[in-house]
């Protein structure tokens, strides 16, 4: 099975077990904030991702760095940790999120502008992509002066760019493919 099957398998699970209790909320948090931190500490990447280190090893390091976390999330790391497929967390956090997400009726919206973005601007944004899709957007805002003017939108898979640095580009193709004739035809 392939680390995307397993990922997929796992979160399935664990966003069931979470929305079962009630915690859906919760066990993302969680896992985010382990997930987080093996991402951003290459000593417990090692550690958990070493196969000379016993699995009992690495079951007490994660217990200890779980502590007061959900239960589900300690449960579902030790799980991963059994089957040898600690090398699948990160992707099985990234699959809950999507999934949880998905279910919840989000989508991702990532607004690219050259200057900072009122909050009436936002708010017009957001309301655009919830009629255009459907779902209720989740901004993430990143400011960018190369795009000159105007907005880049990725929503979900799909980037709409209305960028003056893109539109410049256009025109510029334009210019450059256009049929030059004479004033005499």
């Amino acid at each position: 099975m392939s680390e995307e099957q397993v990922a997929r398998v796992y979160a399935g699970a664990l966003l069931g077990a979470a929305r079962e209790a009630g915690s859906a909320e919760r066990v993302g948090k969680d896992f985010k904030a382990f997930a987080d931190a093996l991402d951003a500490s290459q000593p417990l990447r090692a550690v958990l991702l070493d196969p000379q280190i016993e699995t009992s090893a690495k079951q007490r390091v994660v217990a200890a760095l779980t502590e007061g976390v959900d239960p589900l999330v300690s449960n579902t790391l030790r799980l991963l940790l059994d089957k040898g497929r600690q090398a699948a967390i990160g992707g099985v956090y990234r699959e809950y999120e999507r999934l949880a997400a998905e279910e919840a009726r989000v989508v991702a919206v990532e607004v690219t502008s050259a200057v900072e973005l009122t909050p009436d601007v936002e708010e017009r944004i957001a309301r655009r992509v919830e009629e255009a899709t459907g779902r209720r957007p989740q901004l993430t805002k990143r400011v960018d002066e190369g795009i000159i003017g105007g907005l880049v939108l990725r929503v979900g898979d799909v980037i709409i760019d209305g960028s003056v640095r893109s539109r410049l580009q256009q025109l510029r193709e334009r210019l450059l493919t256009a049929d030059v004739r004479g004033g005499d035809q």
